[in-house]
């Protein structure tokens, strides 16, 4: 289970709880998340084992007397309402939906000033935990009895007018049974009667490697059957080598994909085909791949070129230029002399282009060019695996951005995301936390860099800054202060391998005024 998910038990029903008089008994707490919680619950009628979800908007919602959740500031009530509804309607429309290989919504009540619906309980695990588990790819003839599975809950699911917009192996379920169940319809999409889609207001999340160029160009009206069939092939081609999928810029080189030896060259066709960038060139329906499937359609060999523009600024986010740090040594006086700061950068710039820091405070990593915003966005179905854990890794949940100064809701329309990829100034970044409705961090949020460093703390739309952050290198060093626009502005600096620290200000990024310390507390 991913750190976020992890349970905060005052946010959470206790266990032997009873609702809707006595008919549902909570039997574990499973997991919470940026927009509710999760439970294993017994049905007493019928002493049936079922899994249920709350609305609990995090940051936003309070419990009283262990039951009762409240909205803890009045400002955040319009919001608070706004997203129950969308949690009522989700339920609704995963209701309409009856297939062996779709989790099955059976009941929806409100209780407790807030709504729950209950669900199948999966006795099983996500394709992705098993990839995680084994280390290995799943055999070709299994990963393709998989596939089969996922087709007829596809067919199920389109032909309702839905789009699931969000397949990947952290959202199919395998049972003890070996049967594959579909989960997470949180980010889909439904056609109404006119032929517009029921959710425009909010923009259309994407799993990065999983997302066809129509879905990250957000042009919902180009969305259809072969955009679920993209992130299926995806999914096909994660199973059989487990490996990410390549992404759209990766898709246009020759080695995009590689496989173990012994998948068949006709298999990897279907996934190249399913991964078509031309969203035209695609299988269009699942009956085409199941033709193929059955040997009655061929598929082309090679890629047909992008039919939709892809604008690179909304996956990068932007065009912001990495920030290169200045270079500072423990000086007893508190802070850096210009005149041999400015030397020692001169004879930097000669030795190197990109030369690495030699303070102890920027020893780590050189701040670098920054990489991609994609953004998943969905309500995460969290189902039980057989070792108690729900869901895969990449759970996002929609909620509400709140503003850190006054506990407002900033953004009506934000959302909360796991695991998400984006450009900082900092570097490269995983992110986890919440986001505004233009895709960037915006409120409390954790950032993990790929060399080892960590950020925690708030965000100003895509900004670091605010106070109470935590910022830790991959050596160890670490910060606890203020950021302002990606840097330290104030706090304490310390140095792990020798415990000495850093009392003061900081400009450009340096220490500025203050005092260092040795790990004792005498001033240097």
């Amino acid at each position: 289970m991913s750190e976020q998910n992890q349970i905060n038990h005052n946010e959470m029903l206790p266990v032997g709880a009873t609702l809707q008089m006595g008919k549902y008994r909570v039997e574990k707490c499973l997991a919470s998340g940026g927009f509710g919680n999760t439970y294993v619950v017994i049905n007493t009628k019928f002493d049936e084992r079922m899994a249920m979800k709350e609305f609990f908007m995090r940051g936003v919602s309070e419990r009283h007397d262990h039951n009762t959740v409240s909205v803890s500031n009045a400002a955040n009530q319009q919001s608070f309402d706004s997203q129950r509804d969308k949690f009522n309607k989700e339920a609704r429309r995963l209701r309409k939906l009856h297939n062996q290989h779709i989790v099955q919504v059976h009941d929806l009540f409100d209780e407790n000033d807030t709504s729950y619906y209950v669900m199948d309980y999966v006795d099983g695990e996500s394709l992705s935990q098993r990839l995680k588990r084994t280390n290995r790819p799943l055999g070709e003839d299994e990963a393709l009895g998989v596939l089969d599975q996922v087709l007829d809950a596809l067919d199920a699911v389109h032909a309702q007018g839905i789009w699931h917009l969000d397949l990947k192996p952290g959202n199919v379920m395998v049972d003890s049974q070996d049967v594959v169940k579909v989960i997470d319809f949180g980010a889909s999409k439904q056609l109404t009667a006119g032929q517009g889609y029921t959710t425009t207001t909010t923009a259309m999340c994407y799993t990065p490697g999983y997302a066809p160029p129509e879905q990250i160009d957000q042009k919902m009206e180009l969305i259809g059957p072969w955009t679920d069939i993209y992130a299926l092939g995806g999914t096909l081609y994660t199973l059989l080598s487990c490996k990410q999928p390549p992404t759209v810029s990766e898709l246009q080189d020759d080695d995009a994909f590689q496989y173990p030896a012994g998948v068949s060259e006709r298999t990897r066709r279907l996934v190249q085909w399913m991964m078509t960038l031309r969203r035209t060139s695609r299988p269009q329906s699942v009956q085409q791949v199941r033709d193929f499937l059955a040997g009655n359609r061929e598929a082309p060999v090679k890629q047909a070129p992008v039919a939709e523009s892809f604008d690179e600024s909304t996956v990068f986010g932007g065009n912001e230029e990495p920030q290169q740090p200045k270079k500072s040594k423990k000086s007893k006086n508190s802070h850096i002399s210009q005149d041999s700061q400015d030397s020692q950068d001169s004879q930097d710039s000669q030795d190197s282009p990109n030369p690495k820091p030699h303070s102890p405070l920027l020893s780590p990593k050189v701040i670098a060019a920054a990489v991609a915003a994609l953004v998943v966005v969905g309500i995460v179905i969290l189902l039980v695996s057989k070792s108690g854990k729900g869901g895969d890794t990449l759970d996002v949940d929609s909620v509400a951005v709140i503003n850190a100064a006054n506990g407002e809701v900033q953004d009506s329309t934000a959302f909360y995301a796991e695991g998400i990829y984006f450009k900082s100034a900092l570097g490269v970044c995983s992110y986890t936390g919440a986001i505004d409705g233009n895709n960037q961090p915006n409120g409390y949020g954790e950032a993990s860099f790929s060399d080892g460093r960590l950020y925690k703390g708030p965000f100003v739309h895509g900004k670091m800054e605010g106070d109470n952050v935590t910022f830790i290198y991959d050596n160890g060093d670490s910060f606890n202060g203020s950021f302002k626009d990606n840097q330290f502005l104030k706090g304490r600096y310390t140095i792990k391998a020798d415990g000495s620290y850093f009392d003061g200000t900081f400009k450009n990024g340096q220490p500025d005024k203050g005092q260092w310390y040795s790990k004792s507390g005498t001033p240097f």
